[in-house]
Formats: C-alpha cells, sequence, structure tokens
C-alpha cells in the first residue's frame, strides 16, 4: 500500500468512528495511486468533514484554505495549526464571510488563535476579523503600520480587537516569529522603515504592494505567503532574496489575477503546490501558468476548501472538490 493511500485510508476510518458509522470517506487528495476510495460515492458533506477533521493530522503541520460563499469576491482566509496543536490564522475575508470563519474555526475544534495575521486592511482581508475577534480568544495581532480609518471594515476590526484587549504588533522585514516549538516564520515584506510614510493614499497599488510576505519553514518544507502584492513589488523581492524565496508552497499573490504573479516570481520561488484563493476566479490562463510553474495548482473555486499538510518532508492535498489540479503529480516530496 502506498503512503498516500495509507493516508486517507486513515482519515476514513478515523471520520467514520467519529460518526458512528461505516460510510464516511476522504476527499480527493493530492495522490493519484491506483486502490484511491470512490470519490463518486463520497457526499459533498463528507468530503468537507475529510478536509476540517484535525484527528488524523495530530503530530503535522496543516495549511487549510477556506472556500468562502458570498455573491462578491469574499477574499482570503488560511488556518495554519503548528504540529504541537498552535493556531494561526491569516486574513478573514470581508465584513459578510466573517461568521463562515468563525464556524470553520469551531468545526476544527479551534476556540483560541495563538496568532492572527492581516496581511494588509483591505476590506477582502481584514473584513471577517471583527467577528473573529467577538468569538474567539487571539492572543497576538500582527498587521501593517497602517490606520485607514475612513474604511469601516478596518475600524470595525480594530474596535473589536481593542474591545478584547488583544495585543497589536506591526510587521516589517527582518521580524521573525515561531508558531509553536517548531515551525519559524520570517517576516519578507514590508519593507523596513516602508510604513507608514510611503502611503500618500489609501489606493490599490498603495496599499497592497506593502502586505505582509511571510516565508513559513517546517523542517524541509517552506510555504511562502505573499498577500497582495504586484508584479513591481515581486521584482523587488527577487532582487532582494533571490533563491531564498524558493519554497515548496506558495501563496498565488492578489488572488492569482493579473496585477502579480511575474514570471521571474513564480520561476524563483519555484512551488511545487500553489493555491489561488478566489471565489469569483475565472482567469484559466493564469491557472495555466501556475500549473506550468508549480507540480499542481489549485483554486478555491473549483477545488473547495483545501487542505495542504507536512510532515517536514513532503505535502499532501486533499479538495473539497474534483477538478484537474495538474496531472497526477499532486504527492510532493523533496
Amino acid at each position: 500500500m502506498n503512503k498516500q493511500l495509507f493516508h486517507l485510508l486513515l482519515v476514513l476510518v478515523l471520520l467514520a468512528l467519529a460518526a458512528g458509522c461505516g460510510s464516511a470517506a476522504p476527499a480527493s487528495s493530492a495522490s493519484s495511486g491506483s486502490g484511491s476510495p470512490d470519490k463518486a460515492a463520497m457526499s459533498a458533506e463528507q468530503r468537507k468533514q475529510a478536509v476540517f477533521a484535525t484527528a488524523p493530522y495530530k503530530g503535522l503541520l496543516t495549511v487549510r484554505y477556506l472556500d468562502l460563499q458570498n455573491s462578491e469576491a469574499s477574499g482570503d482566509s488560511i488556518v495554519i495549526q503548528s504540529p504541537d496543536g498552535q493556531t494561526m490564522l491569516i486574513d478573514a475575508g470581508i465584513p459578510a464571510v466573517g461568521l463562515q470563519v468563525v464556524s470553520y474555526l469551531t468545526q476544527m475544534g479551534v476556540e483560541k488563535l495563538d496568532i492572527a495575521v492581516n496581511t494588509h486592511p483591505h476590506p477582502d482581508h481584514i473584513g471577517g476579523f471583527e467577528s473573529v475577534f467577538r468569538s474567539k480568544q487571539v492572543d497576538q495581532f500582527y498587521l501593517l503600520n497602517l490606520r485607514p480609518v475612513e474604511w469601516s471594515s478596518y475600524t470595525s476590526a480594530i474596535a473589536a480587537a481593542n474591545a478584547k484587549k488583544v495585543k497589536q504588533t506591526f510587521l516589517e522585514a527582518g521580524m521573525e516569529f515561531q508558531l509553536g516549538k517548531d515551525v519559524h516564520i520570517k517576516v519578507l515584506n514590508p519593507q523596513k522603515g516602508e510604513l507608514p510614510g510611503s502611503i500618500r493614499k489609501f489606493e490599490l497599488d498603495e496599499v497592497n504592494n506593502p502586505s505582509i510576505v511571510l516565508l513559513m519553514t517546517y523542517k524541509n518544507t517552506r510555504f511562502l505567503f505573499t498577500g497582495d502584492i504586484h508584479r513591481e513589488r515581486e521584482v523587488e523581492l527577487v532582487e532582494k532574496y533571490g533563491d531564498q524565496l524558493r519554497a515548496d508552497f506558495m501563496d498565488a499573490p492578489h488572488h492569482g489575477i493579473t496585477t502579480s504573479s511575474s514570471q521571474s516570481f513564480l520561476q524563483t520561488v519555484a512551488p511545487k503546490v500553489s493555491v489561488i484563493s478566489y471565489n469569483k476566479f475565472s482567469n484559466f490562463k493564469q491557472l495555466l501558468n501556475y500549473q506550468k510553474n508549480s507540480k499542481s495548482a489549485y483554486v478555491t473555486a473549483l477545488h473547495g476548501n483545501l487542505l495542504i499538510t507536512s510532515d517536514g518532508k513532503e505535502l499532501h492535498v486533499i479538495t473539497e472538490k474534483d477538478y484537474p489540479s495538474k496531472g497526477s503529480a499532486e504527492s510532493t516530496g523533496k
């Protein structure tokens, strides 16, 4: 039995035990070996349970991309859990989906966030934090040194954080922190001393480019989270860091739209797995670009909720929905 099939069957068994029945099955997975479970027989709810189950992944690093449902662009929200059980939330979508984020956290048994990160204060990244702060304990909130007080989504989120006396820290390049004992996170952007002085007006490019960019390392696996940086900032990061940007996993900058994802950036990072977090995604040319530059690429609008796991050596991906990510090479080892 291959390693990934064993991984899937373990999820199946544990979900069945938790549900008190024998019919549960795991979601689509990042492996293409023969003998995979019959995905056609799985209900949508069973597939979602496989993504949000926590017991099968004890001792692993997990990264979950939330597929937030709304009639408008809902933004980003990423839940990361360390092997020793600490939880970090990167962004929380627009205000209208904040309770969805809270619901997913509750489904995972998360009542406390050790760390929350807002990559930048646009509504589709900070808006849902108001609901998160009102509903969950948050020990540390990392954000940019920007105060767009005319944006209600920003002021509401900050007011909710202040009401709970959440510790707030501005991040910039060169800072580092831990998620649990073994997960190390380095801040690559914004530039040291860049904010708040570089922002003349709170417009799209000016607020996107200073987005917090994080390089997360767990043993021999590396994850790059990019916020909404544009091509010009990608170029600056390539010039500054070069091969230090190389990562096994990459979060597609700015929801995978054409302001970002320059060829030089993709080739420098050279990810094995990429995720485009965008519920209104329609740029299949960009998806093909990511598939050419990764072993596999995923989109929340197409694959639904996503789970990436790392044992420190290789990554595995489980998706809520079926959609080709790139042929078959979806289990990525060193």
